[in-house]
């Protein structure tokens, strides 16, 4: 069964921007994933932080590398907490399914290539280099990756 992501989500996908929580490598290597809004399914604050305190130190204790950050819209209004996974292209398909994401990024050699998790022939290598699409503006107030209960 192949598992295509729609193409309206696979466009936004290709609009990413990345904002480190702390200072990266020099040059990268790695699967960026998510750890919030499992399946795509937008989640509160308290479901995301959860998911993350679970899955970090799972990550962790399997001896994986991580470099926190965000990856976001350009204006950052959108943001979910990833991380930036020091591993081989082979593994991160299988951290990106553990992490219950439907896509992942693989950065190497400052090209980003974004990867659906479940069905390898859906692909896709930016055009923008990873050096250009990291920004280290202020986080808003609001983030839209959030499920607000309220409305």
């Amino acid at each position: 069964m192949h598992r295509q992501i729609e193409n309206e989500l696979w466009q936004l996908y290709q609009d990413v921007w990345f904002r480190p929580c702390s200072a990266l490598p020099v040059a990268p290597k790695g699967a960026i994933i998510s750890l919030w809004n499992p399946l795509g399914i937008k989640r509160t604050l308290a479901e995301n932080r959860r998911f993350q305190h679970l899955l970090y130190p799972a990550l962790k204790r399997r001896g994986y590398k991580m470099h926190p950050l965000w990856g976001a819209s350009a204006s950052l209004d959108y943001r979910e907490f990833s991380v930036l996974i020091v591993c081989s292209e082979r593994a991160a398909a299988r951290l990106a399914a553990l992490c219950y994401q439907k896509a992942y990024y693989f950065v190497q050699q400052d090209q980003i290539c974004l990867h659906n998790t479940h069905h390898s022939q859906q692909r896709l290598q930016l055009s923008a280099s990873f050096q250009t699409r990291i920004t280290y503006g202020a986080l808003p107030a609001h983030n839209a990756a959030i499920q607000d209960l309220s409305q």
